[in-house]
């Protein structure tokens, strides 16, 4: 039963993200398909960025780079590959 109960109480502490298709920061929003320059515009330099390797669905590799964001106490993983938003994820 204590088992159980650890169990329960590291999954409902667990933080975990949901795919958005856009932010809004003031009165701009970047979404999806945005430019780079667009995302830096609107809401400026990024807590912090690492460079990966992501593949298409065909699994061919692609660059990326993923951003960090706090925005209205909200955290942010925005993925650019290619000079455009790839993905934008909500971390609850």
């Amino acid at each position: 039963m204590k088992y159980f109960i650890l169990a329960a109480a590291l999954f409902s502490s667990a933080a975990f993200a949901v795919g958005v298709d856009s932010i809004r920061s003031g009165g701009s929003f970047v979404e999806r398909g945005s430019s780079y320059g667009q995302m830096i515009d609107i809401l400026g330099n990024p807590e912090s960025s690492y460079a990966h390797v992501i593949h298409d669905r065909k699994g061919w590799p692609h660059k990326a780079v993923s951003y960090r964001y706090t925005v209205n106490g909200q955290n942010y993983t925005i993925t650019v590959v290619d000079g455009r938003i790839y993905t934008i994820e909500w971390e609850r």
